[in-house]
């Protein structure tokens, strides 16, 4: 039975002309000859229609044909689509005289490998191009890849072998008591000391301390000579795991007070020797903070049982086989090589990193800085990342003065700065202008007070007299943010320029050229390097997942209470997880007395009146900054609070930030709660007291304490937070959303304006 159409369109043939009718047929998986129209139909009696015959609109009738062949053959390719056409009486085809089309078949595409997310919807052209403001994006999903693309991983390919040495008790593995540990020089009470051989490598999964007795074996890039110094490893299943290496040297510990007597053939015939005992920070407990993060300590169900062969008898530490699918092995690029090589010749410089986000460029820093502490006593690292913070949480310009190496992701060592300016955003793109007049002021305070130190140490045969200086930037390469690096670039003038190339799914979403040499500074040295193509790390725990893990890190770790002496770093050694935020001891502060001021920054800050800003307040994150005596500006409006008794808080409507130049950050806090009939406000932060009294300004950004944050992982009903039901805790909302708008926002930043075509 036709439809209505087809019916005016054969009652149309009679005084028109010839329509055909076409019958639904199945499409072959081959490409052939689409089939050709049959017979017209006979004559039959049609009513009055209002729509034109095909002689009068043939490009009409053109584009539609061709529009709907091109989707015929586009189908036949793939087996899910194999029946395109809908199931309906007929097709109505309007033939047209001057339309000559080619029944030659067309040769398939040519092969693309598609590297698909798992989880994710695969890709389609109306997805959104990630813009080049856009720093929250997660991973671009089922990107075509060429087949003869020269990156390569090795999670793709079969297991490898991490470790490649041999437990055998007695031989190559001695397990050590206290008496035996007290003679080595080693601070703990029990330990493991392993033989290797040249070229022997060992992967640990978790958390361990080791010391080189004798000879050197390398570590993520970074060799590590005997030394009585023990160094602190941290190795999660969310990061790439390292791997020890014995490199062939002969270099003896001469601190060792005496050679236990069947030790005593090992260390005469062996090369490395090298002790490793157990770490207890607590770290593993920051799993129950953030779920997402649970038993990344701990060999997953894709890893097999330890061997018997692989017991290390070291608690907190698994010796891992072969790579499994959530496990990925670090390793250093040649390019990466060649460039650390380089940097070891130089006498002292400025080092400015830059790349794409996803590509290495924080891995490559934290390479760099370990490099550099072989030859230096200490270190400075110039955080520039508002996002991925390498010591401190998100939101801060931070410059820190580093003494000791660092293995491990940013969570595991959160460190107090030495000098700091809280931004309190993830990304520069609301205040360019205060980005970079607090990147200028930490430059300068570097040139003046750090890099030529008056302290020196005595015994350490390291450079001691010169700090140099690690730049990290930012991964937003395109728009504003390539300008805010290149102004970076200028103000820095850096000695050397590394340079990490953008990954292949860059090139292919942004279609930008391969990065340019042209524009690098007066004497400055570039080296490009190879990118690191992300695994599945980076499908599992996204840029977002490590910057909640790294605030809830802060907030949870013990610094010491002890100020320090000089350019010290104040590193987090443990971490306290046996309760959640909402059951933390705050202090309680009278902000009549303690602070001086409160600021608002980021979008619409300028906004928020007087009244309004207990709201603003309760349940924020805010930056605690100190500044210098007689710098802070007098236009505090202290009579617009509310109708309430209590004192009005120091804050002015639109009162811009504090000046870089006479402020410093100590660190950030979370207000619990303020009370609305005193004047006393409940503060959680790690910061010893010290620190805590000479911060008088409280500064509010867009940084939000993550939901893992707020939650109380005690709790065993999941119908409550800290014995208060889901419905009636404040600051969360649980399920959707009411009424028009409730959603969550998608903001749209892949529009581009008439100029930019």
């Amino acid at each position: 039975m036709l439809s209505a159409i087809a019916a005016r369109k054969v009652a149309q043939a009679a005084n028109g002309p010839p329509i055909s009718v076409v019958e639904p047929t199945p499409v072959p998986s081959n490409p052939v000859t689409p089939p050709s129209p049959p017979d017209s139909l006979p004559n039959q009696a049609r009513p009055n229609s209002k729509r034109k015959s095909s002689s009068q609109t043939p490009n009409s009738s053109r584009k539609r044909k061709k529009k709907r062949e091109a989707e015929l053959k586009k189908t036949r390719y793939f087996e899910a689509e194999s029946n395109p056409l809908p199931d309906s009486d007929g097709v109505i085809i309007i033939d047209s005289d001057d339309e000559d089309v080619s029944d030659a078949p067309r040769a398939p595409p040519p092969p693309v490998t598609r590297t698909t997310v798992a989880g994710k919807r695969a890709w389609s052209p109306s997805a959104p191009v990630n813009d080049s403001s856009d720093e929250e994006s997660e991973e671009i999903a089922d990107v075509p890849v060429p087949l003869a693309s020269h990156h390569t991983t090795a999670t793709h390919g079969p297991p490898q072998n991490l470790t490649s040495f041999r437990v055998l008790p007695g031989q190559t593995a001695f397990y050590l008591d206290s008496e035996e540990t007290a003679a080595l020089g080693l601070s703990a009470d029990s330990a493991t000391l392993l033989v290797l051989s040249s070229g022997e490598t060992v992967s640990l999964l978790g958390t361990y301390m080791f010391t080189v007795l004798q000879g050197a074996v390398s570590i993520c890039g970074v060799r590590a000579p005997a030394a009585i110094a023990a160094h602190r490893v941290f190795a999660p299943r969310s990061s790439p795991i390292p791997t020890l290496e014995a490199l062939n040297e002969k270099v003896r510990l001469n601190s060792i007070l005496a050679v236990p007597a069947r030790l005593r053939p090992v260390f005469e015939n062996s090369g490395a020797l090298v002790a490793f005992h157990q770490l207890n920070s607590g770290v593993e407990g920051l799993g129950r903070v953030c779920r997402t993060f649970d038993g990344v300590f701990k060999p997953s169900r894709f890893q097999q049982d330890i061997d018997a062969n692989h017991d290390l008898r070291v608690a907190g530490a698994h010796m891992l086989g072969q790579s499994s699918k959530d496990i990925q092995s670090f390793i250093l690029p040649a390019s990466w090589a060649v460039a650390l090589d380089s940097v070891s010749d130089s006498a002292n410089g400025v080092y400015l990193i830059k790349g794409h986000k996803k590509s290495g460029k924080s891995t490559f820093a934290r390479t760099l800085l370990n490099r550099l502490l072989c030859r230096y006593r200490k270190v400075a690292f110039l955080e520039c990342d508002l996002g991925q913070s390498e010591f401190t949480p998100a939101g801060l310009v931070a410059l820190n003065v580093v003494e000791s190496p660092v293995f491990g992701p940013p969570f595991t060592h959160p460190s107090l700065p030495n000098f700091a300016h809280y931004i309190g955003v993830t990304t520069p793109r609301s205040s360019p202008a205060h980005y970079l007049a607090s990147v200028q002021s930490l430059i300068e305070t570097y040139q003046l007070d750090v890099q030529t130190p008056v302290d020196y140490c005595d015994g350490d045969s390291r450079i001691s007299d010169t700090i140099p200086l690690i730049v990290n930037t930012m991964g937003w390469t395109k728009g504003l943010g390539a300008d805010l690096t290149r102004q970076i670039e200028n103000m820095v003038q850096p000695s050397a320029i590394f340079e990490v190339e953008a990954p292949f799914f860059e090139y292919s979403s942004s279609f930008e050229p391969p990065p340019s040499v042209s524009d690098v500074p007066q004497g400055a040295k570039l080296h490009l390097l190879q990118p690191i193509i992300p695994s599945v790390l980076a499908t599992n725990y996204s840029a977002a997942d490590h910057r909640s893990i790294a605030i809830l890190s802060y907030f949870h770790a013990i610094f010491p209470r002890m100020a320090p002496k000089g350019l010290e770093q104040v590193t987090a050694a443990t971490w306290n997880t046996t309760l959640p935020l909402c059951a933390h001891p705050p202090y309680e502060v009278d902000w009549s007395l303690a602070f001086d001021k409160i600021t608002l920054s980021g979008a619409g800050a300028e906004d928020v009146v007087p009244s309004e800003l207990n709201r603003v307040l309760n349940g924020a994150l805010v930056g605690l900054v100190a500044y210098e005596p007689g710098s802070l500006e007098n236009d505090i409006d202290m009579t617009g609070s509310s109708s309430t008794a209590a004192p009005a808080l120091p804050y002015s409507q639109g009162s811009p930030a504090l000046s870089p130049s006479t402020s410093t950050c100590r660190g950030i806090a979370l207000i619990r709660a303020i009370s609305p009939s005193s004047p006393h406000i409940h503060l959680i932060t790690p910061l010893p007291p010290h620190l805590l009294s000479k911060c008088r300004v409280l500064v509010k950004g867009e940084l939000e304490l993550p939901l893992w944050g707020m939650l109380d992982f005690r709790s065993e009903s999941e119908g409550e937070v800290a014995g208060v039901e889901k419905a009636k805790v404040p600051y969360l909302q649980w399920g959707k959303g009411e009424g028009l708008g409730g959603e969550k926002r998608r903001v749209r930043r892949n529009l581009m304006r008439k100029g930019q075509m």
